[in-house]
């Protein structure tokens, strides 16, 4: 037999082997797209939830509106008839998707004349001095975290009305990345604050990205 027959026969079993680069290639995809998926699941678990869920009481809106009043009194006295006030904590991860609608609150609150204020907690007191210097359209201070340890989650935002009442409460925006605005909603309580059959508006249903006020 002639041997030269076998040869055809080797040289496709090695044709049909794919480089050893595509192999590093496709197993760092593998690796990558488990981390990918393990993070996403690590995001959902941790910060995806309803604005209430850790504090359902806030359904109820007397429940809300008496909050509300309670903090007023450990707050400055307001230099305007209706005041913003947004809870902000700094070491957030959700900070970075809701930027661009605390920045809107700010801007239409100074456009309206309207004082506007931003919450941290206590123990992110170090950062009072470089936020304020980032914000300066805003007062930043700080309450201790026991005075608010039943607030529902942050970033987050209560606009309070000319008699101390909520005129709007929930979240600066809703949904993973905060894509869906809750801003256009700040705004027009706040352009229609001096009507007095303005119904206030408690934005609690939807789920978002949340970060627990306390720790």
């Amino acid at each position: 037999m002639n041997d030269s027959s076998k040869a055809p026969v080797s040289n496709i079993n090695k044709a049909s082997k794919p480089p050893k680069y595509v192999l590093s290639i496709m197993l760092a995809l593998g690796i990558w797209l488990i981390c990918l998926l393990a993070l996403a699941s690590w995001y959902q678990a941790n910060y995806i939830q309803n604005f209430t869920e850790r504090s359902p009481k806030f359904l109820d809106s007397q429940y809300t509106e008496g909050w509300i009043k309670d903090l007023s009194a450990l707050l400055p006295v307001k230099t305007s008839t209706t005041r913003v006030i947004q809870f902000w904590k700094p070491n957030c991860l959700c900070n970075r998707f809701a930027q661009r609608h605390a920045l809107n609150a700010i801007k239409v609150s100074s456009t309206l004349n309207i004082e506007h204020i931003t919450v941290i907690p206590n123990a992110n007191k170090a950062a009072m001095a470089e936020l304020q210097q980032l914000n300066p359209d805003t007062k930043i201070i700080t309450l201790k975290s026991s005075s608010l340890e039943h607030w529902p989650a942050s970033p987050s935002v209560v606009v309070e009305g000319p008699f101390n009442q909520p005129l709007y409460f929930g979240p600066l925006g809703f949904g993973a990345f905060c894509s869906q605005s809750s801003s256009d909603v700040i705004e027009q309580q706040l352009r229609s604050r001096n009507i007095e059959s303005l119904n206030p508006f408690f934005n609690v249903i939807g789920k978002g990205c949340f970060c627990a006020w306390s720790d």
